[in-house]
């Protein structure tokens, strides 16, 4: 339980999210966890945890992508905390998205959700430097990340990434792809046992070729 971060109407909303995942999760395969605490506190929390980790000084009119949100995390978990996010989530997994359009309406909270693959919808000029942040948790390797996150990314705009632990060589490859994205690392802390957050900030813009076409961010990785 987070109690010092979120209120009662919200501690409300993180229950009925969890109890969401729980009764579908047959139904979707929305994640491996089976016991519904632990989709409380590794799901849910810990997304929020890194959000308060993150020390976000947030405008009421800032704009939020979630790529790869599966059963909506860390998105749903932001719009819980952060009531007033104009936010969108990206996945390519129609059950998963059906599942989102489900939560949507049980929650009664404003997303909007598109089905499609990141590297076509980034090469769109309604999203292609659109966002004041960019939401990810245990998508892909942080090259392929930046290469999705980064031309999202309004100039000063941050890519908030959560992993697990041990990743400090793929820190270390990331570079590369930071470098030729627009981006700088602001933030790299362990949250947990469980959890990393690395945050990027985009300082100039991202080259209009990238993302590459669909599959080839994850089998080539702007790596060193």
């Amino acid at each position: 339980m987070l109690p010092n971060l979120l209120n009662s109407d919200q501690i409300e909303k993180v229950n009925e999210f969890a109890n969401l995942i729980y009764s579908e999760n047959k139904k979707f395969n929305l994640t491996g966890l089976k016991n519904i605490e632990d989709i409380k506190d590794i799901l849910i929390y810990e997304s929020i945890r890194s959000f308060n980790y993150a020390n976000l000084n947030l405008e009421d009119s800032f704009k939020v992508i979630d790529i790869g949100t599966g059963a909506g995390i860390p998105g749903i978990p932001f719009k819980i905390m952060y009531q007033k996010a104009k936010l969108i989530l990206v996945d390519s997994n129609h059950k998963k998205c059906n599942f989102i359009e489900k939560v949507i309406k049980e929650l009664g909270i404003d997303i909007k959700i598109i089905c499609k693959r990141i590297e076509e919808i980034a090469h769109q000029n309604e999203h292609r430097e659109s966002y004041d942040i960019c939401l990810s948790r245990a998508v892909s390797n942080i090259s392929t990340l930046n290469e999705f996150s980064l031309p999202l990314l309004k100039l000063s705009g941050m890519s908030i990434c959560i992993k697990g632990n041990h990743i400090s060589n793929e820190i270390i490859s990331s570079e590369h792809s930071a470098k030729v994205l627009g981006g700088e690392m602001i933030n790299y802390s362990t949250i947990s046992d469980m959890s990393t957050i690395v945050i990027y900030r985009k300082i100039k813009k991202s080259p209009n070729l990238y993302p590459r076409k669909i599959g080839i961010p994850k089998k080539s990785p702007l790596s060193i």
